[in-house]
């Protein structure tokens, strides 16, 4: 297969829909739609795709060569280089939205000129062109796999350049640090004073925080990019079940008067006030010699230890507080690292003044077991009558916004790689620091600037290997 040949895929999922686009970028693209697209209609003079100024559109019908078949009426739009996604001349074939037609069409444009596009190849091409940096090349598959609106910013955030500049301006002070120190090293004479150490040393600090304020955000973006994972808790009958629905929306989990009727766990996927939740329902923990019933709690058990938030469910009509205190003993077991909610449910059932004394009694039992101390957030609520369930879903909310810590900053580290990164150059430059304030070698402080720059540039590119820039675009979709 020749590389040098314009390729070309469709840039729309598969499935039935009203229209689907085929994109054709490279040199040729035009000449290789030419050959199998009647030009019927079109502005100015053109005969030709060839021939058309950029930024034009043109319709007509694709059809087999070979056979002069009709295969489909299209509309053809041009983009010349270097303005283009791609920086180079693209096609897009805006088609009827069915199989048949796209697979016939990409067909007859294989057969005359065309290869089938790699995955990721013209984002891949348009960061090679110098379009677009490698964050924002990878944040294009975030917009396209955003599933929340939170999500989609972030995304947009970081397609828009706003982690480039930031990490850019870093990286340009950290370079500046950088040459005073060559100078330092080159005439030691004059410009080795502490004087002069201290003050790159003191830039650099400010370049650590920066840094630092941007590693805190990942807490929230790895949120934002996998999905909160909510999990519920509690004894059988205690709510759960109703909570799910209720959180979701709609009836997922079937709900009886019937202890024990949910044997196994049950996800939903929701979104609430714009981040994406993933809650997931379990089996009512108690002793038991139910084998299903046991391989239930097991699982429930297993996602606790998954979660990034635990909401456990107590029900005012339980009458088994020998039972929930050796439930406190266990979540203290599998709760360890994972903070978690207090839901006191069936509120409907009794009036404001047994609520509230039931949630008392409920903290004493918390005190003398343990297990306060992992205590985020105690509400009541009602599935029956609504009451409560927005305070929760505000809870969940304010646990994410909280993992923040109260960072202010609009970008999002949500990238594993990005995040990597960040911290090697944060490391780097805390043992520079450490370094000139001990009068330590500049030569040596150098070399780690160096460093801490290359790791910065590999977030956007410029300092990037061709072997990461095939991994990263090989999880591209095809036509992307």
């Amino acid at each position: 297969m020749s590389l040098d040949r314009p390729y070309c895929a469709c840039a729309t999922p598969p499935g039935m829909s009203g229209i689907a686009v085929i994109r054709l970028a490279g040199g040729g693209a035009a000449a290789v739609v030419d050959r199998v697209f009647t030009l019927l209609r079109s502005a100015g003079n053109a005969t030709s795709l060839s021939e058309m100024s950029a930024y034009t559109a043109a319709f007509g019908h694709i059809y087999d060569p070979k056979t002069s078949a009709h295969i489909d009426d299209v509309i053809c739009t041009v983009f010349l280089a270097p303005h283009s996604y791609t920086g180079e001349d693209t096609i897009e074939i805006s088609c009827h939205g069915g199989a048949a037609a796209r697979q016939e069409i990409l067909r007859v444009l294989y057969e005359n000129g065309a290869r089938p596009a790699e995955p990721g190849e013209f984002t891949r091409q348009a960061f090679l062109s110098g379009k677009l940096d490698l964050s924002q090349a990878e944040a294009v598959m975030d917009v396209i796999s955003a599933d929340s609106k939170l999500a989609l910013e972030a995304a947009e955030s970081q397609l828009n350049g706003a982690l480039r500049s930031r990490i850019s301006a870093i990286s340009s002070h950290i370079y500046r640090c950088f040459a005073s120190l060559e100078m330092i090293v080159e005439f030691p004479e004059h410009e080795d004073t502490p004087e002069n150490t201290a003050h790159v040393s003191s830039e650099l600090l400010v370049q650590l925080e920066a840094l630092r304020d941007l590693s805190v955000t990942y807490n929230q973006g790895k949120l934002l990019r996998e999905r909160m994972t909510v999990v519920l808790c509690g004894v059988p009958n205690s709510g759960k079940s109703s909570l799910l629905n209720s959180l979701a929306g709609y009836d997922r989990a079937i709900v009886t008067a019937t202890a024990g009727t949910t044997r196994d766990t049950l996800e939903v996927f929701t979104v609430i006030s714009g981040l994406p939740i993933r809650i997931i329902d379990t089996a009512g923990i108690r002793e038991t010699k139910d084998e299903i019933e046991l391989m239930g709690v097991s699982r429930a058990y297993q996602a606790m230890q998954e979660a990034d938030l635990i909401l456990w469910l107590f029900s005012p009509d339980t009458d088994t507080p020998d039972e929930e205190r050796d439930l406190f003993s266990e979540m203290s077991m599998y709760c360890q690292n994972t903070e978690t909610g207090i839901l006191l449910s069936k509120s409907d059932l009794v009036d404001d003044a047994e609520s509230d004394r039931y949630g008392l009694l409920l903290q004493q039992r918390l005190q003398e077991s343990g297990s306060l101390s992992q205590i985020r957030f105690v509400e009541s609520f009602s599935s029956v009558t609504g009451k409560g369930i927005d305070a929760i879903a505000g809870q969940i909310i304010r646990f994410y916004e909280e993992k923040g810590q109260g960072k202010s900053s609009q970008i999002l580290i949500t990238n594993a790689r990005h995040f990597d990164r960040i911290m090697l150059a944060s490391s780097i430059l805390s043992e520079t620091i450490e370094l000139l304030n001990r009068g330590e070698s500049a030569d040596i402080a150098c070399s780690l600037l160096r460093s801490a720059c290359e790791a910065l540039g590999e977030i956007t590119g410029e300092t990037v290997s061709e072997e990461l820039v095939e991994t990263i675009f090989s999880r591209f979709c095809i036509g992307k």
